[in-house]
C-alpha cells in the first residue's frame, strides 16, 4: 500500500491557493493512506520530509514551482517519488511535465503513478527544476513577486514591461569546459524545462530527461524593441531574434561584472557572489507526470 504525503504551501499564488484547500482535502480522503501537511514558514516542508522520509513513498508538492523545488531537494537520488498538484502562479514545470493544471485531473494523474526520472539543475548551493535566470528575467520575477494577487498572465506581462523600462546591461563571462567567452548581456537563462513566467517559451526544444541544460544568452536590445520581440517567446519562436544565442550544456560557469537579479524556478535568489557554477544531476528525481 502506497503512503502519500501531500505538502501544501498556503503562500502559493500569493495566498490564493487556499481557495482550493477544501477541494484538496476531499480528494485526499480518497487515498487509503495519506497525510496533509501545511507549512507555516519557509523550510517547514524540507524539515517535514527530512523527518518523515521513511514514513511515506510519495511526496506531493501542492503549490507552485517554488514549492516543487523545496519538495524535490531532499528527494534527490532516492527511491521516493514526487508528485505535483499545481496551485501556484505560473506552474511552469507542469507544462513541461504534462501535468494537468486542473485539480481533479492532477489528482487522477497521481493515482496512475506513471513515473519518469527527470534531470535536476544545480547552481552553487541550490537546485532548480525548471529554470534559472539572471538579469532581465530575474528582475521580471522580482516584480512578479510584488503582484501576488493578479491574474498570472497579467502578473508576468506587467512585470516584463516594468523590467523593459528598468533593466540595465552587464558584462558576462562564460566558461564552458575551458572555453571562455565574454560579452554584454541583459539576460542569461539556464532552462531545464521549456516555459517560464507562465507563458514564455524560453527553450521550446528543451528536454527534462536528456542530461542537458539549455542556455539562452540575450545581448543588449533597444528598449523600444523588446515589447515587440517578447511575443516571439509566447509563440515558441525566440530563435529569429538576432540578439538571442542558445546552446546546450552539461555544466557551465558564469561571472558577472556586477550584482544582477536572480531567480530559480520563479523564486528570488539572494547572493553576495558574482560567480556561479551550474551543473546537472541527470535523472536524479522520480516524478509522477504525463510524459
Amino acid at each position: 500500500m502506497k503512503r502519500y504525503a501531500f505538502l501544501y504551501n498556503p503562500g502559493a499564488q500569493g495566498g490564493k491557493s487556499g481557495m482550493n484547500l477544501g477541494r484538496l482535502r476531499e480528494y485526499i480522503s480518497d487515498f487509503t493512506y495519506a497525510h496533509l501537511f501545511q507549512s507555516l514558514n519557509i523550510g517547514d516542508i524540507t524539515d517535514f520530509i527530512n523527518q518523515s522520509l521513511d514514513d511515506f513513498d510519495v511526496f506531493i508538492a501542492c503549490g507552485g514551482d517554488g514549492t516543487a523545488r523545496e519538495v524535490a531537494a531532499p528527494l534527490l537520488n532516492t527511491e521516493k517519488k514526487m508528485g505535483i498538484i499545481p496551485m501556484g502562479t505560473g506552474n511552469d514545470l507542469c507544462k513541461t511535465l504534462n501535468i494537468p493544471l486542473e485539480l481533479e485531473e492532477s489528482i487522477s494523474l497521481i493515482k496512475k503513478e506513471h513515473t519518469v526520472d527527470i534531470d535536476v539543475g544545480r547552481c552553487n548551493d541550490f537546485i532548480f527544476l525548471n529554470s534559472l535566470g539572471f538579469g532581465f528575467d530575474g528582475l521580471t520575477n522580482r516584480y512578479a513577486s510584488e503582484l501576488k494577487h493578479w491574474n498570472p498572465f497579467l502578473t508576468y506581462a506587467v512585470s516584463a514591461l516594468k523590467a523593459v523600462i528598468n533593466h540595465s546591461p552587464f558584462e558576462l563571462t562564460i566558461n564552458e569546459n575551458g572555453k571562455v567567452v565574454s560579452g554584454p548581456a541583459i539576460m542569461f537563462a539556464v532552462a531545464n524545462g521549456r516555459v517560464e513566467g507562465g507563458s514564455f517559451w524560453i527553450a521550446p526544444q528543451a528536454s527534462i530527461t536528456d542530461g542537458k541544460l539549455n542556455t539562452v544568452w540575450v545581448k543588449p536590445i533597444n528598449k523600444w524593441l523588446i515589447p515587440i520581440l517578447l511575443p516571439l517567446f509566447l509563440i515558441k519562436k525566440p530563435r529569429p531574434i538576432p540578439q538571442v544565442k542558445s546552446a546546450k550544456v552539461e555544466k557551465i560557469s558564469l561571472h558577472f561584472s556586477e550584482k544582477v537579479d536572480i531567480h530559480a524556478d520563479g523564486e528570488i535568489i539572494k547572493s553576495t557572489s558574482n560567480d556561479f557554477h551550474i551543473s546537472m544531476h541527470p535523472k536524479a528525481l522520480k516524478v509522477i507526470c504525463g510524459l
